[in-house]
């Protein structure tokens, strides 16, 4: 018995599924994770390794070098690049995208493990590497704790501590991370001159301090039957501690240490990774959430916890929202849900004025319910609610009609013909279910690469498979279930007229006007064919003239702003610089908030926000928040222009939201080889090609290797070091001790650690300004000092005193006499490395309105034509790469989709002729995209790629439907002509519905960003591509099955 008339048979049994999909969808849509992008495992993790006092250069070859040979080893490896810069090595290692989701965390601890055999092979003084294996943490709930002037940085870590272990406990919450904090210090000053009068040397008060501050073991006592813990006291945790402790002279006399130096708490300077709103002093609290917990819930118990923790808070810290997901999501769902609720509204006002009231709620009840049931599968297969999930409906919204609109037409035209009872409900189901069937797995498989495509774009946008293919299914299966018993419901009385008799329902002028028109590319059917592939040539060579991007921003009232300062800057200007800005800012009524930090990007508060790893001095960076995201782009020239006359000499970027700015610019040329000077000087040629473009913007021209930049280098003088008794590391301590402070040890204030530095100050407490001055001491008394003639014949006559002998002994000597100076030198900043092999990129982006894909390709020839020695290579990277492997992604999938196609086709008709004829098809929805593209505006992006593949979908449902009501006609019409032009009058009203019904489904899309480019593409392909199935599909088949014209 055939499923359409079972439900006849089992009414009763399908209204109470009817029921449970409508209640069941409602529970399903408010259980159902709501996020405002898909999550997607991060497939990178970082290497971090401290070289303290190496070069560039020498962490590239001493440590780099190293650990990228035993990284490479591991398998699933697809690309490693490395950082080298003075001081630290940092390391990206990217897994291959197909690597399973699960198994990442165990590639994460192989890693591990070969950087622990690698430990060996590093020099001495490289601290152990660390693994950051975090970076898809997305903290979407971003506060800024904004406190008055009167309050420290240690009293607002500990509100923020406070707020973190709090948080913690709300039910959805995964992890909390704060920016901003400024750790504080125990700072100990000394004056060489008081020091070298008291009698004391450096390592005196370094064993007193290393005596006072650890904790010391001194085992457990056995008394009787019990064992107790024995502590020594004395330790010191506090200021007032370390003053007191006791320090002992060369000559033996004692005094605490707050005698001979200034012990304070403080903070080292300048302040480094500030975080600033509106210029108040703020730190960030990034908060992140469970994954496949619904963020809109998670969102309230943030709040409500915040708002009961508030009055423990004092006046004067408050709470800004500088990104919060929950409210984003929200709105998206809101102003989604309203869309597609238009959608629906669309769809079933056109079904009523074309097909009839009743024909109308038939087709419109059935969408209703395709949804709702497609909401409780969604949850089943792990879905989520988002941007992607929510734009597949609406994408889907005219496809899921195709089904039902074929058999109601059918089931009307058979009421038409006088059939009568059941059968005039069921007929028209069971002719074209099988078709159908094939059709809907067709338009399922056209969206099936993008479900396989392993990349992060791919990923990105995989849940619009998930959704078309649930609701798809759906879709078919109440077409021959709903429809036919709505139909008789509803339609039972529709030929009841008196007197009424069968009539020829296509003997109507709209039809008789279409037949002629039929008929006549008929007779011309080879002018018409001809025709139609030049015109299909035409538009191919138009193609060039669409722009191009990888995706579109995200509509966000937000836009951040990178500023960087030249290699060399201190803290201070950048950060006195970011307080200028945001008071330019802030006077402007279209800026509603700013917000600043120092150093780095203060978290990773959504999925396309790039986390900067690089901790750099001359960064600084601008959240700014307007009042929607149209303000947004209007104001961006404005503060750009700002920026680029008041701070001509820092490099700033306005950027929005995009998946493209996953790459540091849009346009990057990468040249790769040995020689660090061949590289610059590939690069500065590729720059200067950039800066005469008139498309690109010349304040983004760059090098990610940067300038030289200048660095002091004691030069050792060993003869007069060994004779003061003073090593190397004499020096270097000292000069550490001169400048930033050198760390001696730590204290802890409950759970709170207090780094401990020796601070080397002139008298006045000033900085010592010129590093030959720097006194030295060594870690034992010069005796070589009192061991010349002239001091010891001072000795011998009593003209030097003990105490004055000590004093020559214990004295310090200044750096500048103990090496032959300080020499200014020029050193590479960073060194930059894929898989192994020296890299450099030359970087820009394109001005407002022009495409990177515009810019690289008026470029390319150009770039490509430099001169380059052996052993250089030159490659496109930035969006470039990342489109071209989100292409690679679903190309790479296209044959076993096409497989699925063609084998259904091959079932459908078994021969080949009628799947040439539907192949031959496709790509004639161009002559419509194209056009399209050009009029609107819009680029070609890799969501109108997926347009394209899924308007395919589309194309090939319609032909499978039309050529198989061909193959029906033939057994009733005199001739194989008349079999040809009635079945494509027959499919006229089912194929203009279904394509109409897409068309204006897709109306609400063309004003979202993200969706824009595929709405104008389906839209488009779809209006050429009705014309393609009612006249293309039936002349081809014409001249493919040599179909006699009749007179």
């Amino acid at each position: 018995m055939h499923i359409s008339e079972y439900v006849f048979k089992k009414k009763n049994i399908f209204y109470f599924l009817l029921v449970a999909i409508v209640l069941g969808g409602i529970y399903s849509y408010q259980k159902l994770s709501k996020l405002e992008d898909p999550e997607i495992a991060v497939m990178m993790a970082n290497v971090v390794t401290v070289y303290p006092g190496a070069s560039a250069h020498q962490v590239e070859m001493e440590v780099t070098n190293v650990l990228e040979n035993e990284i490479s080893a591991l398998a699933d490896i697809n690309k490693i690049k490395s950082r080298s810069e003075a001081n630290v090595s940092v390391i990206q290692i990217e897994l291959e995208m197909d690597v399973p989701q699960d198994d990442i965390p165990q590639r994460w601890e192989f890693l591990r493990r070969k950087l622990e055999l690698a430990i060996p092979k590093l020099p001495e003084g490289v601290q152990k590497p660390i693994v950051m294996d975090d970076m898809g943490d997305v903290y979407g709930m971003f506060y800024a704790m904004v406190a008055d002037d009167g309050f420290s940085y240690q009293e607002m870590s500990d509100y923020a501590n406070f707020i973190r272990k709090n948080m913690l406990e709300v039910e959805g919450v995964r992890k909390i991370t704060v920016y901003g904090e400024q750790s504080p210090e125990i700072h100990i000053t000394l004056s060489p001159d008081k020091m070298s009068e008291m009698g004391v040397m450096p390592l005196q008060i370094f064993s007193a301090l290393s005596d006072h501050t650890k904790v010391l073991y001194a085992g457990s006592l056995q008394s009787g039957t019990k064992q107790l813990r024995v502590n020594v006291d004395g330790q010191a945790t506090t200021v007032d501690d370390i003053r007191d402790i006791l320090i002992t002279a060369i000559g033996g006399s004692s005094f605490k240490l707050g005698d001979i130096a200034t012990v304070e708490m403080a903070y080292n300077e300048p302040l480094r990774n500030t975080f600033f709103v509106n210029n108040q002093k703020a730190l960030g609290i990034g908060i992140s959430m469970e994954s496949g917990d619904n963020i809109l819930n998670v969102g309230k118990r943030v709040e409500k916890k915040l708002s009961s923790l508030r009055h423990q808070i004092p006046a004067g810290i408050t709470f800004e929202k500088v990104f919060f997901q929950p409210e984003k999501v929200d709105d998206a769902i809101t102003g989604f849900m309203w869309n597609l609720v238009i959608s629906v509204l669309i769809v079933i006002v056109v079904l009523m004025f074309t097909m009839g009231f009743r024909g109308g709620v038939i087709i419109g009840s059935g969408l209703v319910l395709t949804i709702l049931a497609t909401f409780p599968l969604l949850m089943l297969a792990d879905g989520t609610m988002q941007r992607i999930s929510l734009g597949a409906f609406i994408v889907a919204m005219g496809m899921l009609v195709d089904n039902a609109i074929v058999v109601l037409d059918g089931i009307l035209k058979e009421k038409d013909k006088g059939c009568k009872g059941k059968t005039a409900y069921t007929k028209s189901a069971k002719q074209t279910a099988i078709p159908l069937l094939g059709a809907t797995i067709i338009a399922i498989a056209a969206f099936f690469p993008v479900y396989l495509s392993p990349d992060a774009a791919g990923t990105y946008i995989r849940d619009l498979f998930v959704v078309l293919a649930i609701s798809l299914s759906v879709s078919w299966v109440l077409a021959l279930t709903q429809v036919p018993l709505f139909s008789a419901i509803l339609l039972k009385n529709s030929n009841k007229k008196k007197g009424r008799k069968a009539v020829n329902f296509y003997d109507k002028p709209i039809y008789r006007r279409l037949t002629r028109v039929l008929e006549w590319g008929m007779h011309h059917r080879i002018f018409v064919v001809a025709s139609t592939f030049v015109l299909l040539f035409i538009t191919v060579l138009m193609i060039g003239r669409v722009d191009q991007t990888f995706f579109p921003d995200f509509n966000y009232n937000q836009c951040y702003i990178e500023y960087t300062l030249p290699r060399g800057s201190n803290a201070d200007q950048v950060n006195e610089d970011l307080k200028e800005i945001s008071d330019y800012f802030n006077s402007l009524d279209e800026v509603e908030m700013v917000v600043s930090s120092h150093g780095m990007s203060p978290m990773r508060y959504s999925l396309v926000r790039p986390m900067m790893t690089e901790n750099a001095d001359n960064y600084g960076e601008l959240i700014v928040n307007f009042s929607d995201f149209e303000t947004m782009i209007k104001m961006r020239p404005v503060l750009a222009q700002y920026l680029r006359t008041s701070y001509p000499e820092a490099m700033s970027r306005i950027r929005k939201y995009s998946i493209s700015i996953l790459s540091s610019h849009t346009v990057e040329a990468e040249f790769t080889g040995p020689d660090p000077a061949v590289l610059k000087h590939l690069s500065d040629q590729a720059q200067q090609y950039m800066l005469q473009n008139p498309n690109v913007d010349k304040y983004t021209v760059s090098s990610d290797w940067e300038p030289k930049a200048k660095s002091l280098t004691a030069i050792y003088n060993p003869l007069s070091a060994n004779k003061a008794m003073i090593t190397r590391n004499d020096i270097s301590n000292a000069i550490l001790a001169a400048t930033d402070g050198l760390p001696i040890t730590k204290v802890y204030q409950g759970e709170t650690p207090l780094q401990v530095r020796l601070m080397l100050r002139e008298s006045d407490g000033s900085r010592i300004e010129d590093l030959n001055d720097i006194p030295v001491w060594g870690a034992l008394p010069n005796i070589h000092g009192i061991m010349d003639n002239t001091t010891l014949q001072k000795i011998s006559t009593g003209a030097l005193s003990a105490n004055e002998m000590i004093k020559t002994a214990i004295t310090a000597v200044p750096l500048s006499t103990i090496t032959h100076g300080v020499e200014i030198d020029w050193e590479e900043p960073v060194v930059r490395r894929v898989n192994g092999k020296r890299v450099i990129q030359a970087q820009c982006d394109a001005v407002d309105g022009v495409g990177p894909a515009q810019v690289q390709a008026e470029l390319d020839e150009a770039i490509r034509n430099i001169n380059m020695p052996p052993g250089y290579s030159f490659m496109w990277v930035g969006e470039s790469e990342m489109k071209v492997d989100a292409l690679k992604g679903i190309l790479s999938y296209l044959p076993q989709a096409g497989g699925i196609i063609l084998l259904v086709l091959l079932l459908l008709f078994n021969d080949y002729r009628r799947p040439l004829i539907i192949v031959l098809c496709l790509p004639l929805s161009i002559i419509g995209i194209v056009p399209g593209l050009l009029l609107t505006g819009q680029p070609f992006s890799f969501v109108g790629i997926v347009g394209l593949i899924g308007l395919s979908g589309m194309i090939i449902k319609n032909a499978i439907v039309l050529l198989d009501e061909i193959h029906l006609r033939l057994k009733e019409s005199p001739t194989a002509y008349r079999a040809v032009v009635d079945a494509t009058i027959s499919r006229v009203r089912p194929v203009i519905m279904a394509s109409l019904t897409t068309i204006l489904g897709m109306l609400p899309l063309l004003t979202d960003p993200m969706y824009q480019a595929m709405a104008v593409t389906i839209i488009s392909g779809l209006l050429v591509g009705t014309l393609i199935t009612l006249v293309f599909v039936p002349l081809l088949y014409s001249v493919f099955y040599r179909v006699k014209i009749n007179s």
